[in-house]
C-alpha cells in the first residue's frame, strides 16, 4: 500500500504531496490524517496522511516507507482535509505549508504543565435593565434558521453575556463551539468566564503557549474532553468535533488576517468556509464592522443582522485644530482640553491622552531649503525622539529601526533653520511635564521602558499611550475622569482605501470606553467635518456605511472587487526594478482586459533590501485564468490575496 503524505515543511506551491510505502507491520492501523514520520530530505520529519492507494501512480524510483505512525488518532477529518485544500488553492500556497502552520508536533519531553490552572473562575455580571436585551438576542439567534450572524454590539459584557448563554445552549445540545480571538490577551480576557461556566471543558490555542502546553490542549481537543476551544488564528484547525457554533470575535481586528508571511490567508474567509463544511451557525461580532461583513449581513439570504440598540450618547468633544492656530495656540493641546485637564486633576481622577504616533515629531524639514531628512536605508522620512524628553537626542526610522545622531544643520544647504513637524508621543509628554510638573505622569508605546509590575505604570495620573497601551493598559486603569484623542486624523490621512474604516473603528472603540466607564472624551482633529469622524462621533455608523460602501462600489474595491497584491524584494534595485517592469508587463499583456493593475514607480527601500509592489484589481471573483496565471509568477514574489493594504 502506498500513502500520500504531506510533510510539515515549508515548501514551494507546486509541491505538497509525496508517495510512502506503508510497511507490512502498519497495515490495518495507518489512516487518512494520521501523524507519521517520514524520511524526507535527508532529515526525518512528521507529515499527514493525505490519502491511501494501492500502487504508486508513477514509478519514478524507489518508494521510501514511513519510519513510523506518531499518532494512531486522526488530526484531520474529511472536512478539515477540505478545508486544507481550499485554503491551499485559494491562497495559492502549498498544503505542506499551512500544515506546518498549524498542526503541533509532539514535544520531545512529556510534561504536565498547565496554564489556566492559574486563572480565577469569574462571573460576568450585568446589570439587571439589561438582561431583556440580552435574552432577546440569545432567542434571535438560537432560535433562527439563518446560519451567518452579524452581531453589532455597544456594551463588552452584555455582548459577552449573550454569547456564554448562546454556548451553554450549544453545549447542552451535544455539539461544541469554536471561538477566535484577535490576539492573546483577548483569549485571556475571556477565559476567567468561560472556566466559571463550562469549567475543564474549555480548552486553548495560540502562538504564545509552549508547545507541550500546545499539545496537551491539541490532544484534549481531539479525545473530546474540550467542547469549547478559544483561541487566536491558529485554531482554525483545532481537532474539535461535531462543531455547532463559530465565533469570530471583534471580527473588524487586523490581526485576523496573517499578512507579514506565507500562508497570507484571512481566518474569517476561512472560518466561513469551515461554517460551510460542517453546517455550523457562525457569528461575528463588532463594535463596528467591516463594510463588506455589513453588506454580506444585510445582503446574503443566509445572513441576519443583529443591530445594536440606541446610541449611548457619550458625552464627546470635538476640538476644531484648526481655530487654536487662528487663536495663537500652536501646542499639540487645545485650551479646552488643557482645562479639562486641570479640573480632572483637582477632582482626584486620572487622565488618558491618546494618539497613534510616537517620537517627537513626524517629520524633519529645513525650512531654508526644504529638504526632508530621510533614513539611510529605506529613505523615508526620519522620526525624532528623545530619551529623557530634554533635547532631542536621535533620529530614528520607524521602517527599518535605523539610528542616527540629531543634526542641527541641513545635510544639503548648511541652513541652521530645522522645522520638527508633526505630533508624536514625546511630544506631548513634554508639554504635559510643563504644564502640570507635579503630577505623576507616564508616557506608554512600543519605545518605553516598561517597569517589571504593572502597578508602576498604573498608579500614575495622567497616561500617554498609542494603541500599544490601549491594547496592554487601558482597561486595568481604574477612576478615570477624562480620554483625550492628541489626533484623530493620523491614520485618516493614509493613501489606503482602508483608512475611513480604521479610523471610524479606533474612535468607536474609544467612545464606546468612554460611555461605559461614564467619562467624558475630548477629539482633537483639523478635520471636524470629515464623515469618518462625523459619523463615529454622532455613533451613527449607518452614515459612515452608506458614504464608504458607495466610494467602494465607484472605486470597485471589496465587496465590489476582488484585490491581489504581489511584492517582489531584493538587495538590488536595478534587479528589483526589472522584476516590477517585467511582471507588470505580463499581467497586462495576460489579465489586462479582465483587471485594473497599479504599480509603483520604483522601488522603495526597506532593511537594506528593495521591494516592488504590485496592485491587481477585480471587478468579480479569481477566475480559473488568473489563479492559473498567479501560481506561475516567477520565484521570490510574494502573492496577498484579498490585502488588509494596498501600501
Amino acid at each position: 500500500m502506498i500513502a500520500e503524505v504531506i510533510p510539515l515543511a515549508r515548501l514551494p506551491k507546486n509541491l505538497s504531496c509525496f508517495d510512502y510505502e506503508v510497511p507490512e507491520n502498519f497495515l490495518g492501523q495507518i489512516k487518512i490524517g494520521q501523524l507519521v514520520k517520514i524520511p524526507f530530505r535527508g532529515k526525518n520529519v512528521s507529515g499527514l496522511v493525505f490519502t491511501l492507494k494501492e500502487k504508486p501512480a508513477e514509478k519514478l524510483g524507489a518508494v521510501k516507507p514511513i519510519i513510523k505512525i506518531i499518532d494512531t488518532g486522526e488530526n484531520l477529518d474529511p472536512k478539515r482535509l477540505s478545508l486544507l485544500t481550499w485554503l491551499a488553492n485559494y491562497y495559492l500556497v502549498s498544503p505542506a505549508l499551512i500544515l506546518k502552520t498549524f498542526l503541533p508536533e509532539p514535544p520531545q519531553k512529556a510534561s504536565t504543565f498547565k496554564s489556566k490552572s492559574k486563572l480565577t473562575a469569574t462571573s460576568l455580571g450585568v446589570a439587571k435593565t439589561d438582561t431583556g436585551e440580552i435574552q432577546e438576542k440569545v432567542r434571535e439567534i438560537y432560535s433562527s434558521e439563518k446560519s451567518f450572524f452579524l452581531f453589532h454590539y455597544q456594551n463588552y459584557k452584555n455582548k459577552t453575556a449573550v454569547l456564554l448563554k448562546i454556548i451553554e445552549k450549544i453545549v447542552t445540545d451535544g455539539k461544541s463551539v469554536l471561538i477566535f480571538e484577535p490576539q492573546v490577551p483577548d483569549v485571556a480576557a475571556l477565559l476567567p468566564y468561560f472556566i466559571h461556566l463550562f469549567h475543564d471543558k474549555v480548552a486553548t490555542l495560540h502562538g504564545e503557549m509552549s508547545k507541550t502546553e500546545y499539545w496537551q490542549e491539541w490532544q484534549k481537543i481531539k479525545n473530546g474532553e474540550a467542547k469549547i476551544v478559544i483561541g487566536t488564528r491558529s485554531a482554525l484547525f483545532a481537532p474539535i468535533q461535531n462543531i455547532g457554533l463559530i465565533i469570530m470575535d471583534n471580527e473588524e481586528s487586523l490581526d485576523f488576517k496573517q499578512s507579514d508571511q506565507n500562508p497570507r490567508y484571512d481566518v474569517r474567509e476561512a472560518a466561513i468556509k469551515l461554517g460551510k463544511l460542517t453546517n455550523a451557525k457562525i457569528i461575528f461580532t463588532s463594535p463596528s464592522p467591516r463594510p463588506e461583513t455589513y453588506f454580506l449581513a444585510k445582503n446574503s439570504p443566509e445572513a441576519q443582522y443583529l443591530s445594536p440598540k440606541n446610541p449611548s450618547r457619550t458625552p464627546v468633544t470635538t476640538v476644531d485644530m484648526n481655530d487654536e492656530i487662528k487663536n495663537k495656540n500652536f501646542s499639540s493641546l487645545s485650551e479646552k482640553i488643557k482645562i479639562s485637564i486641570s479640573e480632572t486633576l483637582k477632582n482626584k481622577q486620572k487622565i488618558v491622552l491618546l494618539l497613534n504616533r510616537r517620537g517627537l515629531s513626524t517629520v524633519i524639514l529645513c525650512r531654508d531649503c526644504n529638504h526632508i531628512f530621510r533614513c539611510k536605508n529605506c529613505e523615508l522620512p526620519l522620526v525624532c525622539h528623545d530619551d529623557e524628553c530634554n533635547l532631542p537626542s536621535q533620529f530614528i526610522c520607524h521602517n527599518c529601526g535605523a539610528k542616527e545622531p540629531i543634526q542641527l544643520v541641513c545635510p544639503k544647504c548648511r541652513g541652521a533653520d530645522i522645522k520638527y513637524i508633526g505630533v508624536g508621543t514625546q511630544t506631548v509628554e513634554k508639554e504635559i511635564k510643563k504644564l502640570f510638573p507635579n503630577s505623576k505622569i507616564v508616557r506608554v508605546d512600543i519605545d518605553t521602558k516598561i517597569p517589571e509590575s504593572d502597578s508602576q505604570i498604573l498608579n500614575s495620573e495622567i497616561f500617554i499611550g498609542t494603541q500599544f497601551f490601549i491594547r496592554n493598559y487601558l482597561t486595568q486603569i481604574k477612576n478615570i475622569g477624562l480620554v483625550g484623542v492628541i489626533s484623530a486624523d493620523t491614520l485618516l490621512s493614509r493613501p489606503d482605501f482602508r483608512s475611513g474604516e480604521k479610523t471610524f473603528n479606533w474612535l468607536t472603540g474609544l467612545i464606546n470606553f468612554s460611555g461605559q466607564i461614564k467619562s467624558p472624551l475630548i477629539i482633537q482633529t483639523f478635520f471636524p467635518n470629515n464623515f469618518v469622524i462625523q459619523s463615529a462621533v454622532d455613533e451613527n455608523y449607518e452614515n459612515f456605511y452608506q458614504k464608504e460602501i458607495e466610494d467602494r462600489k465607484n472605486l470597485h474595491y471589496p465587496p465590489f472587487g476582488k484585490l491581489v497584491k504581489l511584492v517582489y524584494g531584493h538587495p538590488n534595485e536595478k534587479k528589483c526594478t526589472f522584476e516590477l517592469i517585467d511582471l507588470f508587463n505580463k499581467i497586462n499583456t495576460t489579465l489586462g482586459r479582465e483587471t485594473e493593475i497599479s504599480r509603483d514607480e520604483k522601488p522603495k527601500r526597506k532593511k537594506q533590501k528593495f521591494y516592488a509592489t504590485i496592485i491587481i484589481k477585480f471587478q468579480e471573483s479569481l477566475t480559473p485564468k488568473v489563479l492559473n496565471f498567479l501560481k506561475t509568477a516567477p520565484d521570490g514574489w510574494t502573492i496577498d490575496i484579498d490585502p488588509e493594504s494596498i501600501l
